[in-house]
């Protein structure tokens, strides 16, 4: 698997020296262009944008206009030498599964970090998070702060294997993922995480959870494992019903995350696999296997 990250800090440096507002719209066309490009070809069902100015706003992304001066989340991610980390980070998780080049569906994965505009930023999210698409890995900061710049790493690797497992078992409208599917990926996803970089790098949506939220997540989940069509509101609760339109079930917020990498790491923990061994197992064997229902 070759992995490449694009140094879109230099794009924005670019952009933030540009003189005239004609010039930096010019390149930030070219910069992230492809970017859109690429998600428009993954997804022709999606009604085309015009141009890549047009798809950033509706991203929430930082736009020419926002680029006059230096942003702070720029300075602060350059301090960290965030976009050398998430190379190394796309890099050593793709080493990872070396072993299984004949078995995985990924070839190439290209990884971009943007930044977002805070006031238009999901607060819960607590400043950070990260989407794949074939072939691409996306980590976006609005706010880069002490709590999710080490997270780094992690949110790219537990993106780059969504991508392995996806291609592994894939979601499709003709077969929809259930309950099960989303849980595992997700719980697989960050468990590849920590075992890259440890527990510390397990994001918000694991560890934010309480004892009596995360039993009643664990029911929700168990009542609802072979629900199909869709199942965000498993994974994602309540709280983003209204906005996202599904219906509230009762979840506590990211439960569904939170009880999935609980399921994954007890059945790493019952079988002595790594996560690229379980990469390859349906996710119904290792729930079952798990125990963690019982």
């Amino acid at each position: 698997m070759k992995t490449r990250w694009i140094s879109t800090d230099d794009a924005y440096r670019q952009i933030v020296a540009a003189p005239e507002m004609a010039a930096k719209e010019q390149i930030f066309r070219e910069r992230f262009g492809p970017l859109f490009a690429a998600m428009q070809e993954s997804a022709p069902h999606i009604p085309a944008q015009k141009d890549a100015l047009e798809a950033a706003r509706e991203w929430g992304m930082l736009l020419p206009e926002d680029l006059i001066d230096l942003p702070e989340a720029l300075r602060r991610l350059e301090a960290a030498d965030a976009w050398q980390v998430a190379e190394k980070a796309l890099a050593e998780g793709a080493a990872r599964f070396a072993p299984y080049t004949d078995r995985i569906t990924v070839n190439s994965v290209t990884g971009w970090l943007l930044l977002t505009d805070p006031a238009k930023a999901e607060p819960s999210n607590k400043g950070y998070t990260g989407f794949q698409f074939p072939g691409h890995v996306v980590s976006i900061f609005d706010t880069p702060n002490d709590y999710n710049v080490p997270r780094l790493p992690g949110l790219v690797v537990h993106e780059l294997h969504h991508l392995v497992r996806l291609g592994l078992f894939p979601w499709t409208f003709q077969q929809p993922y259930n309950v099960a599917d989303y849980i595992v990926l997700e719980g697989m996803a960050e468990s590849f995480a920590a075992q890259l970089y440890g527990e510390q790098v397990v994001g918000y949506y694991v560890t934010d959870i309480d004892a009596a939220n995360l039993a009643i997540a664990k029911d929700v989940v168990q009542q609802g494992l072979d629900t199909k069509g869709d199942v965000r509101g498993y994974i994602f609760g309540d709280h983003f019903a209204e906005r996202w339109g599904f219906g509230k079930i009762g979840m506590p917020p990211f439960g569904g995350y939170a009880v999935g990498y609980h399921v994954v790491q007890a059945y790493l923990r019952r079988t002595g696999q790594t996560v690229e061994e379980a990469t390859f197992i349906p996710a119904d064997e290792i729930v079952a296997e798990s125990g963690y229902f019982d």
